[in-house]
């Protein structure tokens, strides 16, 4: 619960600090005049890259490191004994970077950058760490009481980046501060929160011993990598028409979902030309339209199929996003709020369905080792999306059509899904179907 909290800090005081970056590189690269306003059609180059492309390029880095180091990081949590020590010195290192982010400033924005991307993986430990333990926390607890646990974590994660964005906000109008100290104000605020949160989150988490047994001969490094392949080989050949397709869907629709909120700042800052408290503001008015959103997910969840929510809240999601990049203009602060509800609406309405069909999909006894591979799953592409997106910007192609080739990548996902079973065999396959 407290770790969500954390967590929920962090994710919306990367919102601010990214739209630092965007202005620190701007500036650098000559694309601001002497009011530090942004210069119209400059496609100036600061390090290699345009300003938009490179604060993408943080996502594309932390993207490769998690789909290439998260195999070991699972290793460590389920064949060793150190799944708190690993939460706890992701935690640490990640509260670590955000106190030195305090110092962004002209002269040390790129190093700062480069941090971010390093805090973007440690991120991703923190969450497979802490998920590790909620397997366990249902076997004490029993299945319909960590249902209602669930939902209060994610209540509670929700709670904190409202109320991050609202105190944040409000410092900003208040001192009227540009998109630099914003950020500054941001990570100070979040450095006391995740301190507060962190300690009192893994003090209460015990040590746990180690899940399995490493086999004999075989090093970390190596059994993550062959427990990996092993379970991908015993969904293939045990759930083929039902968790194979929707974990390749999952593969590419949170590669999409997580590029699509990355590259939303850098469009709204270098496209719309909002500032970061603006951006704050479209951001909270996404958080809060992600409640009709779930209402509309549990309603088409129960009137259809988990199976036909996620894919119709996809279809949607990929319909807003072409119709923000092709309608948003300049200065178009108003038009950006409505698009947000929408954008919020989808949003809410893709991750209940996901996981819920994750949640009825998974087979009795297999819960801990596919909730791993689930984790896994959502970073083999994280990579890839933000990687195109910035290839497209560099050349001096509009974000807009970015953005929209970002959202090509629904196509699969959405294609996948429709290649499982009908929801009863579906069920029937994971052994979950009532008699």
């Amino acid at each position: 619960n407290i770790n969500g909290a954390a967590r929920g800090a962090i994710v919306m005081s990367n919102v601010f600090l990214a739209s630092a970056f965007i202005f620190f590189a701007s500036k650098e690269a000559g694309c601001l005049d002497e009011q530090d306003e942004p210069i119209e059609d400059c496609n100036n180059k600061v390090h290699g890259f345009t300003p938009g492309a490179l604060v993408t390029n943080i996502a594309v880095i932390s993207g490769l490191l998690s789909a290439l180091l998260m195999p070991v990081i699972g290793a460590i949590v389920d064949y060793t004994s150190y799944r708190r020590t690993t939460g706890i010195t992701a935690a640490t290192l990640i509260t670590i970077i955000q106190a030195i982010q305090i110092g962004s400033f002209s002269s040390t924005w790129y190093p700062m950058l480069i941090l971010q991307a390093i805090s973007g993986f440690l991120y991703q430990v923190l969450v497979l760490a802490t998920y590790a333990y909620l397997p366990d926390i249902a076997r004490v607890i029993g299945e319909a009481t960590m249902t209602k646990h669930t939902s209060t974590f994610m209540m509670v994660q929700f709670s904190s980046q409202a109320i991050f964005l609202v105190v944040i906000i409000a410092v900003g109008f208040a001192l009227n501060t540009d998109d630099a100290s914003t950020a500054r104000i941001s990570q100070a605020i979040n450095c006391v929160w995740i301190i507060i949160c962190f300690f009192c989150g893994w003090y209460y988490l015990p040590e746990r011993p180690a899940s399995h047994q490493l086999p004999e001969g075989r090093s970390i490094v190596q059994q993550g990598f062959v427990q990996i392949w092993q379970t991908m080989k015993d969904i293939n050949i045990n759930y083929k028409n039902s968790l194979r397709w929707y974990l390749i869907s999952v593969v590419f629709a949170e590669a999409t979902v997580n590029t699509f909120t990355t590259v939303s700042v850098v469009f709204l800052a270098d496209q719309i030309g909002m500032n970061g408290t603006e951006i704050g503001i479209f951001y909270l008015v996404v958080l809060l339209s992600t409640l009709p959103g779930g209402l509309i997910s549990s309603f088409v969840s129960n009137r259809l199929n988990p199976n036909h929510s996620m894919k119709l809240a996809m279809v949607t999601l990929l319909i807003v996003s072409y119709a923000g990049a092709l309608t948003l203009q300049k200065d178009g602060f108003a038009q950006a709020g409505v698009w947000g509800i929408f954008v919020g609406i989808c949003l809410g309405w893709f991750y209940p369905a996901e996981n819920l069909f994750f949640s009825m999909c998974l087979p009795k006894g297999h819960e801990a080792e596919l909730s791993g591979f689930f984790v896994y799953s959502t970073q083999i592409l994280g990579w890839l999306p933000p990687l195109v997106f910035s290839i497209l910007v560099n050349n001096n192609i509009s974000q807009a059509y970015g953005l929209m080739v970002v959202g090509v990548f629904f196509i699969p996902a959405i294609g996948a899904l429709s290649l499982t079973a009908s929801w009863d065999e579906v069920l029937a396959e994971v052994g979950r179907l009532e008699k």
